[in-house]
């Protein structure tokens, strides 16, 4: 099984991917969802890694693949903050 991410920062999709993890950096909403839906199918993904941003666009989704699927697990990560 494998891991993934979905990010809207591109900071976060860099070091994710050198950490070996394979990354998607979208910025679509609709993109974002259906990437969503098309790994959560994907009987080879463990754990969808989705960013604080990610996870608020695609809530109803994520929510429904956690309580309706034994996996992919769901692991929602902070956004990375500026200041």
């Amino acid at each position: 099984m494998r891991m993934v991410c979905i990010s809207r920062s591109n900071d976060i999709a860099i070091g994710m991917r050198l950490a070996g993890i394979q990354s998607f950096f979208i910025r679509g909403e609709n993109e974002i969802k259906e990437k969503i839906r098309e790994l959560s199918k994907d009987k080879d993904v463990g754990i969808i890694n989705v960013t604080e941003e990610v996870y608020e666009i695609a809530k109803n989704e994520l929510e429904k693949i956690s309580n309706e699927q034994e996996l992919p697990l769901v692991v929602k990560i902070p956004n990375t903050k500026w200041f």
